[in-house]
């Protein structure tokens, strides 16, 4: 779903946002840049791993009186997983026309902490191992790591 992508030199987040097929406001809020940021060859950056439309992950524009806590609970999502996904802080204010990122229709999604184990994951998704691992690829638990799970 996603990998990391080291910066060559002359990458903008516009460049490399066009060449993931994404908007930069996706990128820059995956990865808790500003949109304006220099990117310097040699970083390294989130990104999707496929082009066109993302099976687990759809852009939601915020709207005027939105907020994060209306938003989340109108997508079954916990109000602080969803601003972790987005690189946001609980003091940050969203405003309209901001885009991000909500899950789509049964997914779910763990971004991991500390001491998170395997068997936390199964359980969370009440999944088996082989599922998870099926649906991310390489998983290493390490803290902040955005775990996906589609029934």
């Amino acid at each position: 779903m996603y990998t990391i992508y080291q910066v060559k030199n002359g990458d903008t987040l516009a460049s490399v946002a066009s060449d993931f097929g994404i908007s930069v406001e996706n990128l820059s809020n995956i990865n808790g840049i500003m949109v304006g940021s220099i990117l310097s060859p040699g970083d390294f950056i989130v990104v999707p791993k496929m082009k066109g439309e993302n099976p687990y992950f759809m852009e939601y524009t915020v709207k005027k009186g939105d907020n994060i806590y209306e938003i989340a609970r109108s997508n079954n999502v916990n109000p602080s997983q969803l601003l972790r996904l987005n690189g946001l802080n609980d003091t940050d204010i969203i405003y309209p026309g901001q885009k991000i990122m909500v899950p789509r229709k049964d997914v779910r999604f763990y971004i991991t902490g500390e001491d998170d184990t395997f068997n936390d994951l199964r359980q969370f998704f009440n999944a088996s191992a082989n599922d998870i691992a099926k649906q991310n690829g390489t998983i290493y638990l390490t803290n902040d790591q955005l775990i996906v799970y589609k029934k």
